[in-house]
């Protein structure tokens, strides 16, 4: 159940991430267009419509990036020679990747409840629109977390 619900999430962020991307790219064409044609004016939004997709698309990409175990390490313990020694080490590195998901969690919610009744300058819109994307991408981190401390748990038992 646990793993079917996560993989509606992968879908969402995935669909999420690819029309974001094709979003921003009108924006971003539109400022080209008119900073080299004359007879049309510059768009002032589209640097903030730009902006806000491009780090929309930075929490998603993130998220999907602690889905698929992409994140970077440091090799601070020495390297595992047995099995055993695998398993606790990547439960760990898990159990370190999920603290600082909580971490970010309970940040990116200030941020968000701090942020909301503020107004963006161009676009008028409410500044939580924006914000909300950092709790949401934080709770995805949790998710895709427990999840892998499940599976290292799953393979300390069988070792």
């Amino acid at each position: 159940m646990y793993r079917r619900l996560l993989s509606g999430v992968d879908r969402v962020l995935s669909i999420t991430l690819i029309v974001l991307v094709g979003v921003m790219l009108f924006p971003v064409t539109l400022q080209i267009i008119t900073r080299y044609t004359p007879f049309l004016p510059p768009q002032l939004w589209t640097e903030e419509v730009a902006r806000f997709c491009l780090i929309w698309a930075i929490m998603i990409g993130a998220a999907i990036g602690v889905r698929e175990k992409a994140h970077f390490d440091i090799d601070l313990l020495p390297e595992p020679k047995t099995p055993l020694s695998r398993a606790v080490s990547l439960l760990i590195v898990d159990v370190s990747v999920l603290l600082f998901a909580c971490l970010f969690l309970w940040a990116g919610w200030e941020a968000f409840s701090e942020g909301r009744n503020e107004i963006s300058e161009m676009t008028e819109m409410s500044m939580g629109w924006f914000y909300v994307v950092f709790p949401l991408s934080a709770a995805c981190w949790v998710a895709y977390q427990v999840g892998h401390i499940h599976d290292s748990l799953s393979l300390l038992k069988t070792k």
